[in-house]
């Protein structure tokens, strides 16, 4: 996308009735205060599959009443005061996946000691899902493999969503076919049901049985999300089905996990591949965080510390820029009457929509560096044009639709970061010269990161590799 508005314009047409805006005029313009135009036929494709039943999420949903209702039921628990509670659960994932990195690569020659860093985040990004909403683990980190298939399923489910969007109907006749549906229904067919459906189905009976069985003098609850999402069902049994409970649950590993495991691994592709950024955070994080214990590995970063770190946050915010992890268009529907976008009128019915992709390489926003990944330029701006570049992020979308888990997101990431880099004395390119693969299927993934670990400490298995 970005290379066809670069060729053709602020305005291209990307499909027979389907616009995409360029300029970050048209954030306002489309999806801003006051605008509720429906969603395009791209999104109830995305919608999972779940025993022959659709299970549609808040982001695949195209009814913006039930969409509205939904998300006021559950907002409470994503606000930033509600997911700072949380944040104990992260910390026990982060120390896990630390250790396994120490104990399985750190220090370590040859292919021993080579990681699949995007691989290895997307464990951890799946893993930390898990504990957030079900207070469990799959264990991905551990068995350092895709439990069930599910990080394959979940590429697969995004890939075809973003092929089969452009053309919704087709969907009628692959995943969405009602008689195949039916079929699964009935037990007869298998069909595409997500497999971690089996996983949310089973933690979600054991909390009701739990709460249904425990001592009443017992008053503590459990601190996840699917104790959220149940006690929104108990408040608001007209609008919080099991059904929502469950689409809910499973939106968090569909929306949530492989979009922070790509976040991550551009963010330390950038920092390792930017002469001086990876260095430069380091000595943030030393001389801002209290002393590490380095003969222990443990998470020791809190998160309400480690958000007011300049260089960090502009180092997060800039890969945020450079590399938002959805790839596609948020489309809309132009209202009947037609609207003006842009000071272009747009008849009604057209699809239209912004890629982040697009408008964060704006150069009257961010400059003419926009291609370089430097986090200097959100530290060196001024009031006004940092107010500026910020109106202009979309990496969250924007709006009625922005992204509801966006400050779990925000947790995992400047938690991770810091703990990383603070447990290991160098995180380096197996190749310096080597330049990353990317792919847009919905989400923009990565191969071809390959990293190697020097451990800090000399403490049990890497005494002997330093």
């Amino acid at each position: 996308m970005v290379h066809l508005h670069e060729r053709y314009g602020d305005v291209v047409r990307v499909g027979p009735n389907v616009l995409s805006f360029a300029q970050p005029q048209a954030i306002k313009d489309i999806y801003g205060p006051g605008k509720v135009w429906e969603k395009s036929g791209y999104y109830p494709v995305q919608a999972a599959v779940a025993k022959g039943e659709m299970a549609h999420t808040l982001f695949s949903s195209p009814d913006l009443t039930w969409h509205n209702n939904l998300k006021k039921s559950v907002s409470s628990s994503f606000t930033m005061s509600a997911v700072m509670g949380y944040e104990h659960l992260v910390n026990t994932t982060i120390e896990v996946f630390l250790k396994e990195l120490n104990h399985r690569f750190a220090g370590k020659p040859g292919e021993q000691g080579l990681i699949d860093l995007h691989t290895w985040l997307l464990y951890f990004s799946f893993d930390v899902i898990g504990k957030l909403t079900y207070g469990a683990r799959h264990g991905f980190i551990e068995s350092s493999s895709d439990i069930a298939g599910i990080i394959c399923y979940v590429k697969s489910f995004l890939n075809y969503g973003f092929i089969a969007g452009q053309m919704p109907i087709v969907d009628k006749f692959l995943r969405h076919n009602p008689v195949l549906l039916w079929l699964e229904q009935q037990g007869v067919f298998r069909g595409s049901t997500f497999p971690g459906v089996p996983f949310a189905l089973r933690h979600m009976r054991e909390r009701i049985n739990y709460y249904a069985n425990r001592d009443p003098s017992e008053t503590k609850d459990r601190d996840d999300l699917l104790d959220k999402f149940l006690k929104a069902k108990a408040k608001h049994p007209d609008i919080v089905t099991d059904k929502e409970v469950l689409g809910l649950s499973l939106s968090m590993m569909i929306a949530g996990a492989e979009t922070t495991g790509i976040t991550l691994t551009a963010l330390f592709y950038y920092l390792l591949k930017t002469p001086g950024c990876y260095s430069k955070l380091q000595e943030e994080l030393d001389a801002n965080l209290p002393p590490k214990d380095f003969e222990t590995i443990k998470s020791d970063t809190n998160f309400s510390e480690v958000r007011q770190l300049p260089y960090l946050h502009a180092c997060i915010q800039e890969n945020f820029r450079l590399h938002p992890a959805f790839g596609f268009n948020f489309e809309r529907v132009v209202p009947p009457g037609g609207e003006t976008i842009c000071s272009h009128f747009v008849q009604g019915g057209v699809v239209v929509g912004v890629n982040a992709w697009v408008v964060h390489r704006d150069r009257s926003i961010f400059g003419e560096d926009v291609e370089q990944y430097r986090p200097e330029r959100w530290l060196d701006a001024s009031e006004e044009k940092l107010n500026q570049m910020n109106r202009t992020m979309f990496q969250f979308g924007t709006g009625n639709h922005v992204c509801l888990g966006r400050n779990i997101s925000l947790l995992e990431v400047y938690k991770l970061v810091p703990s990383l880099i603070r447990t290991f004395r160098q995180v380096s390119l197996d190749d310096d010269a080597k330049e990353w693969m990317l792919w847009n299927g919905a989400t923009v993934r990565m191969s071809g990161v390959n990293v190697r670990l020097a451990p800090r400490h000399e403490s049990g298995d890497n005494k002997t590799h330093m």
